[in-house]
């Protein structure tokens, strides 16, 4: 099995340390697999070593928050040096641009009648925070708050993070962050000539709009997902074929504290050939 979307500890919704998710894979007999943590890449440098004496083949990922017209994207980026200044300081400026505009979510709680303060988020001490970050600070400093106790005991616990996170996204809270994300386009751009670019997820994205950015540089489409209906992996491979895009395949796996429902290596399609070879020859190994 190959799965090309995973999170460690190093997203702040991430369960497993690197070195765990490689011992998962193992059992799960996942051949192949990429750490894409959130604008974070310290994961497969540790994972390297682990994964090579395991017989696993690693490559470097990210995942990196982008806003385009309003809505939030994530964009893959794999086969990257860890070294590179170039996605290193893209990294770094991203996350304390988007620090910048958590005051303005947490007043958002605030005028909702929720306790919050910044320094409960930065305690994560993770690069970015994430909906884990806001519900789990929320519930620390509202234990008692019913409108949390629906995620954390209620009818939205099945899935309590990304319920959490697709309902205040729906609130409005979505277009808050978005607007301190990095521009997609330019981001495909200032990325192209680190490593390989994917989008992931993309659900119902246009042609148009995938179409536009396979012209700035974007290679793949993350078609088999956990994310993704049949109808909608359909739309999405039949796309890929028709615009020349490559075909690649995640679970998003978290763990299961973060995701019930999502397991590593359960990816109900395989990518393409074409894109692992892409990937391996991108590897700072094969340069």
């Amino acid at each position: 099995m190959i799965d090309l979307h995973i999170h460690t500890i190093y997203s702040s919704d991430g369960q497993y340390t690197p070195a765990e998710i490689v011992s998962l894979a193992g059992g799960r007999n996942v051949c192949t697999l990429a750490f894409c943590d959130h604008m974070d890449i310290r994961a497969a440098s540790e994972g390297m070593d682990t994964a090579g004496m395991s017989g696993i083949e690693l490559f470097s990922g990210v995942e990196i928050s982008t806003s385009f017209r309003g809505r939030e994207y994530h964009l893959l980026c794999y086969g990257f040096d860890p070294c590179c200044l170039r996605i290193r300081d893209f990294i770094d400026a991203s996350c304390a641009r988007i620090w910048k505009g958590v005051p303005a979510i947490i007043e958002r709680f605030r005028k909702m009648g929720f306790r919050l303060d910044e320094n409960d988020i930065r305690g994560w001490g993770k690069s970015v925070p994430t909906g884990v970050s806001f519900l789990d600070a929320l519930v620390k400093s509202n234990p008692d708050d019913p409108r949390l106790l629906l995620y954390t005991a209620g009818d939205r616990s099945d899935s309590p993070y990304l319920n959490f996170y697709q309902d205040f996204s729906r609130a409005g809270f979505g277009e808050a962050l978005a607007s301190n994300l990095p521009d997609l386009k330019r981001t495909v751009c200032s990325l192209k000539s680190c490593g390989v670019l994917v989008l992931a997820h993309p659900g119902d994205a246009s042609r148009d709009l995938l179409r536009e950015l396979k012209g700035y540089g974007l290679q793949g489409i993350e078609v088999y997902s956990s994310h993704h209906s049949p109808s909608v992996m359909r739309y999405l491979a039949e796309s890929a074929a028709s615009l020349g895009l490559l075909r690649s395949a995640g679970s998003d796996f978290h763990g299961e504290r973060i995701k019930p429902g999502v397991v590593l290596g359960s990816v109900p399609g395989l990518p393409d050939e074409a894109l692992i070879e892409t990937i391996r020859n991108a590897m700072p190994s094969r340069r």
